[in-house]
């Protein structure tokens, strides 16, 4: 109990104090403060309490959940970009919370430990703390939908009503907060069928199906609201977000596997020169993005070669410890063909805690062999999205806690077999 107190007092320190001082430690952030997409969602919360308009400067890309959490820390404290990132620290420091939850019921003490305090100093989940992005909320709401989930599936088919409804209601705000994750929702729900009827042949399924509908239920109505709100502004049904302009911007010719600045000025399609500009321009945004999907979709059709390199540049971007493709400078690329290499084993053990955990380990639980599950439908989908929009380490962020919890057993089974053999 002593060792747990002085571990969290570290990861509280660390992640406090790094989200105060990001801006100074970030090479990122010290050249600008609100870096990337992060001048956009300041833009669009400080216009949300300032003038009470909630603007779509990216169109309908960007969900709204994270941007409502920004402009009500503006309600409290004023226009200050540095309470968002305190506001960070303590989003990270709940999604860790989750974590060793979740590892101390499906495992020990022990590996929740250790997974937290890898996590805690994690790089990819540490610098994100410093930024205005999506994933400082993504990240809590996700873990903490599967830790539930892990808990309602141990407890009796007739007590589980009630987390399956609290699981819907975070799987909901997940979706708020990255439109990409609603169809993830949906697979929760089906894993929960699949899993009630494992665990409980006699009964299972009924139960099974009652508690995906209380979870449906449950995430339909928190999305119901801003739903009904875009209905009635654009005049369409648009689930939380659309995603034909972000395909665009990830699949043409110039793309290089990640988010590339900006679209080709122009594109062969159809065996003419296309202006993109023109080709999507619409005052409707939900037009401007239909066109943009469409075009972006004519182009795989008609260069199928080009879209599988593409894939492999989105894969290789993925697997990369920074998300960076051949930079220019020499001495750069070196260091990262170590740090790649460094981050390649870490993943090779990850994965190879996660074989042993899902397929070479009779002694696991019913339950823990379910989450196992669990986390390849998450892999799955993570990299769906990957290969269909672009790749990079922030496409890679929901994957990285459960990477850490994977490396940990990774490491616990290969000593074992060493003091064994």
């Amino acid at each position: 109990m002593r060792m747990v107190f002085w571990l969290w007092l570290f990861v509280v320190g660390l992640r406090l104090g790094y989200a105060l001082l990001a801006v100074h430690l970030d090479p990122f952030l010290r050249r600008d403060p609100l870096h990337g997409d992060a001048a956009v969602h300041d833009h669009i919360a400080w216009t949300l309490v300032s003038e009470g308009r909630y603007v779509y400067e990216k169109g309908l890309q960007v969900a709204p959940a994270y941007i409502w959490l920004m402009a009500g820390v503006y309600v409290l404290v004023g226009h200050q970009p540095q309470a968002v990132r305190l506001l960070n620290g303590l989003l990270g420091l709940l999604a860790l919370m989750g974590l060793w939850v979740m590892g101390r019921r499906l495992f020990n003490e022990r590996v929740a430990n250790w997974t937290v305090a890898l996590a805690a100093v994690h790089p990819h989940l540490l610098m994100i703390t410093g930024w205005l992005y999506t994933e400082n909320l993504m990240l809590p709401l996700l873990i903490w939908s599967i830790t539930l989930s892990v808990g309602a599936v141990g407890e009796g088919l007739n007590r589980s009503l009630g987390r399956w409804g609290l699981v819907g209601l975070l799987l909901g705000l997940l979706a708020l907060t990255r439109a990409s994750f609603l169809p993830f929702v949906l697979i929760v729900a089906v894993w929960q069928v699949w899993a009630a009827r494992s665990s409980h042949p006699q009964g299972g399924l009924g139960w099974g199906v009652r508690n995906a509908i209380v979870l449906l239920v449950s995430a339909g109505l928190t999305i119901a609201p801003y739903v009904a709100y875009l209905y009635g502004r654009f005049g369409h049904f648009i689930p939380i977000g659309l995603g034909g302009y972000v395909f665009l911007w990830a699949n043409n010719p110039e793309a290089d596997g990640g988010f590339k600045p900006g679209l080709p000025a122009t594109m062969v399609v159809g065996g003419k020169v296309v202006e993109v500009p023109r080709a999507i321009a619409a005052t409707n945004p939900v037009e401007r993005d239909r066109r943009a999907l469409q075009l972006a979709i004519r182009w795989i059709r008609e260069n199928p070669g080009a879209f599988a390199r593409l894939l492999w540049l989105k894969t290789r971007l993925s697997l990369s410890a920074f998300g960076l493709q051949d930079p220019g400078n020499r001495r750069l690329a070196m260091a990262l063909r170590g740090a790649d290499l460094l981050y390649w084993l870490y993943l090779l053990m990850a994965v190879y805690g996660f074989i042993g955990w899902v397929c070479w380990a009779p002694t696991l639980t019913g339950q823990a062999r379910f989450v196992g599950g669990l986390f390849l439908l998450l892999a799955g989908w993570v990299w769906l999205l990957i290969w269909v929009y672009a790749g990079g380490s922030r496409p890679m962020l929901p994957l990285q806690p459960y990477l850490v919890l994977g490396f940990v057993l990774g490491c616990q089974r290969l000593v074992r077999r060493l003091t064994k053999g």
